[in-house]
């Protein structure tokens, strides 16, 4: 008469469900440290335009009103890049959770 023996699961076995278990673990830990999106494109168009505006600036290509009207619309696009990484409060579809 044979018996039916539970088989049990190796040392390896649990070694590597382990392992795939910390890999899931660091790869949500990344998704919710990333960077919006919207908040990294807002903060590279920002540096352009800023940089744009310190040339033409520079080179007395423009007045000292418009000079002042351009810096002030990139701290406006500062402000509203860092609402989109920090600010929203509702998690709707496609907005990352909040920490």
């Amino acid at each position: 008469m044979a018996k039916n023996k539970k088989r049990r699961h190796s040392r390896t076995v649990e070694l590597k469900r382990q392992v795939e278990q910390e890999k899931l673990a660091d790869g949500k830990d990344r998704a919710r440290k990333r960077m919006d999106p919207t908040a990294r494109l807002l903060l590279y168009g920002d540096l352009v335009f800023l940089a744009f505006f310190s040339i033409l600036d520079y080179k007395g290509l423009i007045s000292q009103l418009v000079s002042a009207l351009g810096t002030i619309l990139g701290v406006i696009l500062l402000l509203i890049a860092l609402w989109f990484q920090f600010g929203r409060k509702n998690n709707g579809p496609g907005r990352r959770p909040q920490l």
